[in-house]
């Protein structure tokens, strides 16, 4: 997998996490093995190396697939959530690369939920963990004045532990975003290069990941 196809995978990441968010939001539930890929991500703050970070990317097909609907321009009503969030992520994880503070405060507090991980039953997907998760989102990304706006059925947004897992899979995006932007990916190169990122995802097989 070359250069390219690592950093078109690291932005279908940060559409997955989108996209795992939306289904907990309409429906209560997502997938649960490409959660687990993603809060795995987050879980590795220290590390540049795309294989290290995401060693399972073909649970991303989703998020693959919205990325290229987006470039595609194809509109559809399921999709307008989730890309909304995708884009928003995307700023969110800029607003960070330029708090020196904010990502200080990040990266230890992640390293001491590290610390933790033993004691989490089920992994990163812990409900408790993803609580955790929460609260470092909270207390990091939270503080910017641009805030994701979420929509879903009420019922689903109002449980607490849905709230976590959403707020947790935003973190998990963010931090596929910085990994983006680390690889090279810039947002102009999404407006004025789409036929050559179109190209890009169409020669990732994920056979052979």
């Amino acid at each position: 997998m070359n250069s390219q196809q690592q950093q078109a995978l690291a932005l279908a990441a940060v559409f997955e996490a989108a996209t795992l968010a939306d289904q907990i939001a309409t429906s209560g539930d997502c997938d649960h093995a490409a959660m687990e890929a993603l809060l795995d991500g987050v879980m590795t703050m220290e590390a540049t190396d795309f294989d290290t970070i995401y060693p399972r990317p073909a649970l991303f097909r989703n998020g693959l697939r919205l990325l290229r609907q987006s470039l595609n321009r194809e509109q559809t009503r399921q999709a307008a959530r989730p890309l909304s969030y995708s884009l928003a992520l995307l700023h969110l994880s800029s607003k960070l690369r330029k708090n020196s503070d904010v990502i200080s405060i990040l990266r230890h507090r992640l390293i001491a939920l590290e610390g933790q991980r033993q004691h989490f039953q089920g992994g990163t997907t812990n409900v408790t963990f993803c609580h955790r998760l929460a609260g470092i989102y909270l207390d990091t990304l939270g503080t910017f004045r641009f805030r994701i706006r979420v929509q879903g059925e009420p019922a689903r947004l109002q449980d607490e532990d849905n709230a976590a897992r959403i707020r947790a899979l935003f973190l998990a995006g963010v931090r596929a975003a910085f990994l983006w932007h680390q690889l090279g990916g810039r947002r102009w190169r999404l407006l004025f290069q789409r036929k050559q990122q179109l190209e890009i995802l169409e020669r990732i097989k994920f056979s052979e990941l």
